[in-house]
């Protein structure tokens, strides 16, 4: 036995420690409740993953579009998704691999977008965003290549 110590103050420090592992334990479980929300954004998506696996893994471009909103795809038949593919194709290459980043409601709309990093054969760095409606339908879609800073070369070879 400790002598500067004696049985009563360790039970105290025992009975503290327990309740404030207690107060963590509860609180991390209220922050994980599903909220509407995340019921959203978990069903969005596993919608942007489909659309991914389908234009950018499988490399079949009009099974993407069937995960696209009515809307987009009365604007946009096979044959446009299919020469977007193309040009996807030509300009980046294939994909590397895909990052999910964000999510986040747009405020003052009724929409939500997602974002996701992306890396491709001629693109080190894509930002691809997808936007959904209210109702979690996916209406549209964005991949922006990001331009890297060049680096410095050095003239002294």
């Amino acid at each position: 036995m400790c002598p500067c110590e004696n049985y009563e103050v360790i039970a105290v420090k025992k009975k503290i420690v327990a309740l404030a592992l207690g107060a963590m334990m509860s609180m991390s479980v209220a922050a994980m409740a599903a909220t509407p929300d995340a019921e959203m954004m978990s069903a969005q998506q596993v919608k942007a993953n489909t659309w991914i696996d389908a234009m950018l893994v499988k490399n079949k471009p009009t099974e993407s579009l069937k995960v696209m909103s009515p809307d987009f795809q009365k604007n946009v038949d096979d044959k446009k998704i299919t020469e977007f593919y193309q040009d996807l194709v030509k300009n980046l290459g294939k994909l590397k691999g895909a990052s999910f980043v964000s999510w986040a409601r747009i405020p003052g709309t009724d929409q939500d977008q997602m974002l996701y990093l992306m890396s491709f054969e001629k693109e080190k760095l894509v930002r691809c965003v997808f936007f959904f409606d209210k109702k979690g339908n996916l209406h549209n879609f964005a991949l922006t290549p990001e331009q890297q800073p060049k680096e410095k070369e050095d003239k002294k070879k």
